[in-house]
């Protein structure tokens, strides 16, 4: 659990990809450094939300599962199920932990209520959206979704979500040509 007297638990370093020469936020969130911003290297699998280029500015690229697995640069990997569940037992669990982790503005509002969250921990989560395996582009500036390495089964993975309409942390199973973001742990 978190300590209220923790020092700077949302100062954020830096990494830059070696791939591509992309500057990306870090930050520590109890004993894990994470990705503070969704990953955009061009693999392929890859996309930009609605195929357009700003959209990966703003929100970072949407990936299938299998480019997922292999998207991190050296010295970083796709979180499992379980090591999600690490980051989410710190900051207080999954009840109130979407809104821990969600940016201040950006997201829509839901029924007259602010969809943003406090970003307490720094983690500087954007409503993203998702890509379908028919080539439709749904949800941003209302929910995100991430890949874990975890799979459900032999054509499904788990992916943690959370939306603008309330705090939660979710847990799904979807099919790995879904398109979704991808956060980066340091190994």
């Amino acid at each position: 659990m978190a300590c209220d007297d923790e020092p700077a638990k949302k100062s954020a370093n830096t990494f830059i990809d070696s791939r591509d020469g992309k500057n990306y936020k870090t930050v520590k969130i109890g004993s894990q450094t994470w990705m503070a911003e969704n990953l955009n290297y061009v693999a392929s699998d890859s996309k930009c939300y609605d195929n357009d280029e700003s959209n990966c500015q703003k929100y970072g690229r949407l990936y299938n599962w299998d480019a997922a697995m292999k998207a991190c640069p050296s010295g970083w990997h796709l979180p499992t199920q379980a090591e999600w569940e690490e980051m989410a037992a710190y900051i207080g669990g999954e009840v109130a932990g979407g809104k821990k982790l969600k940016t201040t503005s950006g997201w829509n509002d839901y029924q007259g209520k602010s969809g943003n969250g406090t970003d307490e921990f720094g983690f500087s989560a954007l409503p993203s959206g998702l890509g379908d395996p028919s080539g439709n582009f749904l949800n941003a500036e209302y929910y995100s979704y991430w890949w874990s390495a975890s799979e459900y089964d032999s054509g499904n993975a788990y992916n943690r979500s959370m939306n603008g309409s309330g705090a939660r942390l979710y847990w799904h199973n979807r099919k790995k040509p879904f398109l979704f973001s991808v956060r980066c742990l340091q190994d």
